[in-house]
């Protein structure tokens, strides 16, 4: 089985509101590749950028994203995504793909009481190669609304060291993720680390409702994980259904009230009827 393609990405809009899909469009889109060195940047061209047209620009980023097994963005699963999509049916053209997603924002909101969740703040505070640059909001977007290719290259710089920033904060985290969806399946006979695919270490076991898993622990990316298939107990037996039997009612005297059945109770206009 080959390696999954994970894909890190991050785009870069402009317009009235950069932040609404009908009201701003995409200039920049940035990604990585998992096993590549380095990112690229595509960049709307001049036209297009006068025109505010970026439909050149979604087809390239359409045909990307749809090669990935895992794509993975901070803060993209509520923004990057949303606004691609927002973009893509408003130019006319198919969707992407619903790829499974890891938002790095969102994984460090959930598992840690850090001061900012901001892509800025956590590579610093975890001290990652790959720092988020100055972006010198907002002139370098006015510019570039003005039509400036040289305020646009620039961003296209910062839109890669983005990129590269995040896929180094996605390795950090990947250990701490439990909700990472499985990337590597068990081999017949043999279980690897579902999101790196390394050797795993055995290492107590997981109760998960009437049933007990194995847990192990990868010894490459240190992440836990339990095995898919539940414990089998050499003495397991199985309690016996039990008979639940109806306990009378009792009478105000203490006697159990007596119960007719069902075929022999009359209806009260019935009863009026035989008096006569």
């Amino acid at each position: 089985m080959s390696a999954p393609r994970i894909l890190s990405f991050d785009i870069e809009s402009a317009g009235v509101n950069a932040l609404k899909a009908d009201l701003g469009f995409v200039i920049l889109f940035g990604y990585k590749w998992a096993h590549e060195e380095e990112a690229h940047v595509i960049t709307i061209d001049r036209q297009s950028l006068r025109r505010f047209d970026d439909k050149a620009l979604l087809r390239q980023a359409s045909a990307i994203m749809a090669q990935a097994d895992l794509v993975v963005g901070h803060f993209a699963s509520l923004f990057d995504r949303r606004f691609i999509q927002g973009r893509l049916l408003i130019n006319g053209l198919p969707p992407i793909p619903p790829t499974k997603i890891r938002d790095t924002c969102l994984i460090a909101r959930s598992l840690a009481t850090f001061s900012s969740n901001r892509l800025k703040h956590l590579a610093k505070i975890l001290r990652l190669s790959h720092q988020k640059l100055d972006n010198n909001w907002p002139t370098a977007w006015f510019k570039v609304m003005q039509g400036s290719v040289r305020h646009l290259n620039a961003l296209a710089k910062y839109c890669k060291g983005d990129v590269e920033a995040v896929e180094e904060l996605y390795f950090k985290l990947r250990p701490f993720d439990q909700p990472h969806p499985r990337l590597y399946p068990s081999e017949k006979g043999t279980t690897r680390c579902a999101a790196c695919g390394g050797k795993v270490a055995w290492r107590g076991t997981v109760p998960l409702g009437e049933n007990v898993y194995r847990r192990y622990q990868c010894l490459t990316c240190w992440r836990w994980g339990r095995e898919r298939k539940a414990l089998q107990w050499a003495n397991e037996t199985r309690p016996q259904s039990l008979t639940v039997r109806r306990v009378p009612r009792l009478r105000s005297g203490g006697r159990p009230e007596s119960r007719q059945p069902r075929s022999a109770r009359r209806a009260p206009g019935r009863l009026r009827s035989e008096r006569q």
